[in-house]
């Protein structure tokens, strides 16, 4: 069975289960599953997903050479080395970087206990796909991280994205329908569609439109990225 938590009140009651044999992809595509995708396509050695700005700067005190990075309303919090703009984790490659942002990061710690903690975006669909080809799990979990505690519609059209590459009705609970269906009605107006969501009106206000640019464009990335311990990194496909 393909399902889908649509919103941060689904994450909290559906990590409550017990995820033993659950494999979770996680999307927060305007920003921080793009933003860590393009770290480690440009060479970041790993990311340590946090929930708290407390949490991120306790760790980089014990470990002075992490960069700091996230954002709270968007914008990176004082004395953050970089916010949450993907195109800010090109320049860091061989460094290792401690991630706290408002819904993206608390997602992914919300997955701990499953099996196996995947990182999506619309920039590497296609390996997605690929790989849960190939590694077919138990039970599929997608996991839309939200807007504060609303549903984002970028995060279900990417979450539908891919449902459309595994479509298998008979597998398919009424959250993976409705996501798939809103990706077909999307199509290939991604850029159009993201820049209209209540994140894209955000970033639009505070000077980030290249943001959108960047994680609307489909399957850039042949990457596949896990949380192992605590950091995400490049998994082998």
């Amino acid at each position: 069975m393909i399902q889908v938590a649509l919103c941060p009140s689904e994450i909290r009651r559906i990590s409550a289960t017990n995820l033993s044999e659950v494999t979770a992809v996680v999307f927060d595509v305007l920003r921080a599953t793009s933003s860590i995708l393009t770290g480690l396509a440009s060479g970041v050695e790993a990311i340590i997903p946090v929930r708290t700005v407390e949490e991120a700067r306790a760790r980089k005190l014990k470990e002075p050479d992490l960069l700091l990075a996230g954002e709270r309303g968007g914008l990176p919090p004082e004395g953050f080395d970089l916010g949450n703009s993907p195109e800010e984790f090109e320049k860091l490659t061989g460094r290792r970087v401690v991630m706290t942002t408002t819904n993206g990061t608390a997602a992914i710690e919300s997955m701990r206990t499953a099996s196996k903690v995947l990182i999506g975006a619309l920039l590497n669909i296609d390996a997605l796909a690929d790989y849960l080809f190939t590694h077919p799990p138990k039970r599929l979990l997608l996991v839309c991280a939200g807007t504060g505690e609303e549903f984002s519609l970028e995060d279900a059209v990417a979450a539908g994205a891919l449902v459309a590459r595994l479509s298998d009705d008979q597998r398919l609970s009424d959250s993976a329908i409705i996501t798939r269906s809103l990706y077909e009605q999307v199509g290939d107006d991604l850029n159009e569609w993201l820049r209209q969501t209540q994140n894209g009106k955000h970033l639009r206000k505070i000077g980030k439109d290249a943001d959108i640019t960047w994680c609307a464009r489909l399957s850039i990335f042949d990457l596949v990225c896990q949380l192992q311990g605590e950091k995400v990194i490049c998994s082998t496909k």
